[in-house]
């Protein structure tokens, strides 16, 4: 017994290390296509940047998608394996968030003040103060409302996503369906939000991939003992409709045609979806040594700091567009230039983001969070439903 709870240990760190490895991924699909704004006009359109800049333009949104699945991957998980309530969930989450947003909030506002061209601030002063208290609430994004923040519309949509996944796994679990019934149910869950999203405009049709993550935690929660086998046996198909996916999603906006009868958003969000879905069973279940990546300490630190990157590499990015790449001139459009530019403004923004995380993040997350609970629970998080002190069919 002994040997086996250290087992299920071990499994449960490594699981939480390849997963802190996915968050890094994401953060680096979401830096480069902010960075790349920069460049605009400035450096040639043929050749390797000319394609390095395409391809990343025309994957724009998959950094933020699969931020969103692994959020309804996480919080659906938690409430689903009752690791916690929703009451400790939405309370440590918001200990999380909400300090170092509120900063930020703070920081942009004064910057509005002093920089009146870059403001976002509606005019008149009763319409400013209901601006920001939507802000302070994360309603824009969730709401047609801009946020004063460009990167942070998602964050209304991962805030107010919580009660809808809290409801749904109350839902499902007074349903009495076992876990194919609900994995289904979530999987008709996504396509309904995404087809009523892009025929209404109410929210964008790819914020379906909470749906998907919530879907995938139900799967990726049955796999324990002898189940393992089967699911690294899945990793080849995986891997071919992953690639197929990403594929066929690059190649249709190179095309500029939709070959479909499926508008372009859905079709997007559908390929994003299941590219994403494979692409965590494979952190998952796939070889050991792209789990052992995914493990490896850069990407570990990255996806550890995710949410103080996140929020305050827009600065890195605004200092090289406004202030940095101007003074370069010409010089901004040589190769050697552009790619050693890349390198740089990767470098600082991990930089900054490691301080804002261990001197501002860190500390104010930890008042809202006993250091016991906290590691007990990442223990548990990733515990497959099955084992001793989970639950679920």
């Amino acid at each position: 017994m002994k040997r086996s709870g250290g087992s299920i240990g071990k499994q449960s760190a490594g699981r939480i290390f390849q997963l802190d490895g996915l968050r890094g991924i994401a953060m680096l699909l979401v830096f480069l296509v902010h960075f790349s704004f920069v460049w605009s006009g400035l450096v040639p359109t043929t050749g390797l940047i000319g394609l390095f800049l395409r391809l990343i333009d025309i994957n724009a949104s998959l950094g933020t998608n699969f931020f969103m699945l692994l959020s309804g991957f996480f919080a659906y998980g938690t409430l689903a394996r009752r690791t916690k309530s929703f009451g400790e969930l939405i309370r440590g989450r918001l200990w999380r968030l909400y300090p170092l947003y509120l900063i930020l909030v703070v920081m942009y506002v004064v910057g509005s003040l002093l920089i009146p061209t870059m403001s976002k601030l509606p005019t008149g002063g009763f319409h400013a103060v209901v601006f920001l208290l939507q802000t302070l609430l994360f309603l824009p994004g969730f709401l047609r409302i801009d946020p004063i923040m460009d990167n942070a519309w998602t964050l209304g949509f991962i805030v107010w996503f919580y009660p809808i996944e809290a409801a749904a796994v109350r839902l499902l679990h007074a349903s009495g369906l076992w876990r194919l019934g609900r994995f289904a149910f979530l999987a008709v869950a996504a396509v309904a939000w995404a087809v009523f999203g892009n025929a209404t405009g109410h929210w964008p049709s790819r914020t379906a991939m909470f749906w998907v993550g919530m879907a995938l935690s139900e799967i990726v929660g049955g796999v324990w003992g002898g189940r393992v086998k089967l699911a690294a046996l899945l990793t080849a198909p995986a891997l071919v409709i992953m690639l197929a996916s990403f594929r066929f999603r690059t190649v249709l906006f190179l095309s500029g045609t939709n070959p479909t009868a499926i508008s372009l958003p859905l079709l997007e969000t559908a390929l994003s979806g299941a590219g994403l879905f494979c692409f965590v069973w494979l952190a998952y279940y796939g070889p050991g040594w792209w789990r052992r990546l995914l493990s490896a300490s850069p990407f570990r630190q990255l996806g550890a700091c995710s949410y103080s990157f996140y929020l305050t590499h827009g600065f890195v990015v605004k200092a090289f567009r406004f202030g940095i790449v101007p003074r370069l001139g010409s010089a901004a459009g040589h190769a050697p230039v552009f790619w050693m530019s890349q390198v740089a403004g990767l470098a600082l923004s991990v930089v900054v983001a490691q301080v804002v995380y261990r001197y501002v993040e860190a500390p104010l997350s930890r008042l809202g969070t006993q250091p016991s609970s906290a590691v007990a629970e990442s223990a548990r998080l990733t515990r497959p439903v099955g084992q001793p002190g989970a639950t679920g069919h």
